[in-house]
């Protein structure tokens, strides 16, 4: 199990699935194609809550390691962002998910 889990952490590292996950979730949340003002977007913060490996999936044929980013405003969680990539760093899916019911449909 430990070389298992020495393997995933070399892959988060040589593929840097932190770094990406931060941009990918900065870059989203500033895209015109979101429905929140990029005045309220832009005081998101982002942490980094986990990394979980994710296979036999009914929708991903393949493997992939799931990193997880917490989304805060005002010290108030308000969503998560997913990246998704194989485990090859080829990005397969991103979410950007407001959870604040009043952010949300405000």
């Amino acid at each position: 199990m430990e070389g298992l889990l020495n393997s995933l952490d070399k892959l988060v590292v040589e593929y840097d699935l932190e770094s990406r996950a931060f941009k990918g979730a900065k870059e989203w949340s500033s895209s015109k194609d979101f429905d929140i003002d990029t005045s309220i977007t832009s005081k998101f913060k982002y942490n980094f809550h986990a990394h979980k490996l994710c296979f036999k999936h009914e929708f991903r044929p393949n493997p992939c390691i799931e990193t997880y980013l917490d989304i805060t405003l005002d010290e108030e969680e308000v969503g998560y962002y997913c990246w998704v990539p194989d485990l090859n760093g080829e990005v397969l899916d991103d979410m950007l998910v407001i959870t604040d019911n009043e952010l949300k449909y405000n």
